[in-house]
């Protein structure tokens, strides 16, 4: 394949390494000030490392070679590790971060836990968030810059971040600029309850900000839950692409008709494509010849993909 890669996996590194200083932090400024956004903050980022970890090791395994039980290759690994982060760690760290806030919310409530907010401890908390906060930024920066690689790479220069994160088929891309951007929008519920417990001397505030971050996390748990598992079942070219391959094959010498054509992502690099087309000849060593230009001239017109192609000379009929 003809790709610079060079920043491949940048992104995942990069939210790592910024992620264990931040869950440190974390961890130090919730034992300190007892502030429940901020455990639950903690219990985010712990999620986020684990989540690097699941998909680095889901990346090499894809790498693998496969010993003939998997003919196409392990690549799909990528997907599976995706879908294990956002249905496992994402969603049992929400779940628990929303159930430690609960419990203290129904303490203030009901008395057994003083409401009196500890200002001084708040404070400190408050800037941890914002230490946070440019770490967390800068791992988001790292997914914008790969993602924006990633586009020019294959040729589409043109889409938005979401519409980006929509096409694209790189699960651990995909899963690092959710996990980044929920990060931030935690951070920003985090502080908000941390900064009205402090102006208003009243712990509910904090509590009610550390509920919010826990359901931030389920919520994006779901949506990267449905993304990875699409991928993982399998999806086709995104549209402008498809019709590279349409025109690179029509365009072929010997090709009368393209009758069929069914394409799959086995990752966001590898892609299976079938095709039944209608030659010029009933010969078989045209039809030969005419698949070998078919397949020269897709991996000419987008060498950026590695190509698994089958095709199939047929001839064309209304049930097609």
């Amino acid at each position: 394949m003809v790709s610079d890669q060079k920043n491949a996996g940048a992104a995942v590194k990069a939210a790592l390494l910024a992620n264990v200083g931040v869950a440190c932090a974390k961890f130090a400024a919730a034992a300190f000030t007892g502030s429940s956004s901020m455990f639950s903050e903690s219990v985010h980022s712990v999620a986020d490392c684990a989540n690097e970890l699941v998909l680095m090791l889901g990346d090499k395994a894809s790498d693998r070679k496969s010993r003939g039980d998997h003919p196409f290759g392990l690549h799909r690994v990528k997907y599976l590790a995706s879908f294990i982060v956002a249905t496992l760690l994402f969603f049992v760290g929400g779940v628990f971060a929303v159930s430690q806030a609960a419990g203290k919310l129904a303490g203030l409530i009901e008395g057994t836990v003083p409401r009196e907010a500890e200002s001084v401890e708040l404070i400190a908390a408050l800037v941890v968030v914002g230490i946070s906060a440019c770490l967390e930024g800068y791992g988001l920066h790292t997914s914008i810059h790969e993602a924006r690689d990633r586009m020019k790479r294959v040729k589409v220069e043109d889409d938005s971040l979401i519409g980006f994160w929509r096409r694209t088929k790189s699960a651990e891309l995909a899963s690092v600029m959710m996990e980044d951007t929920l990060a931030l929008i935690g951070l920003a519920f985090a502080g908000l309850g941390i900064g009205l417990s402090i102006i208003t001397g009243d712990e509910l505030y904090d509590a009610i900000g550390g509920m919010l971050v826990g359901l931030v996390l389920v919520c994006g748990s779901a949506a990267l839950a449905f993304k990875s598992g699409s991928l993982l079942v399998g999806e086709s070219l995104d549209p402008s692409t498809r019709a590279q391959v349409v025109k690179a094959v029509e365009s072929t010498d010997g090709v009368d008709r393209l009758i069929n054509m069914q394409a799959i992502h086995m990752d966001e690099d590898s892609v299976l494509l079938c095709l039944k087309v209608e030659t010029s000849k009933l010969d078989r060593d045209f039809d030969v010849q005419t698949v070998d230009k078919i397949e020269t001239n897709i991996r000419g017109a987008l060498p950026w993909y590695e190509w698994e192609i089958y095709v199939e000379p047929d001839i064309w009929r209304a049930q097609h």
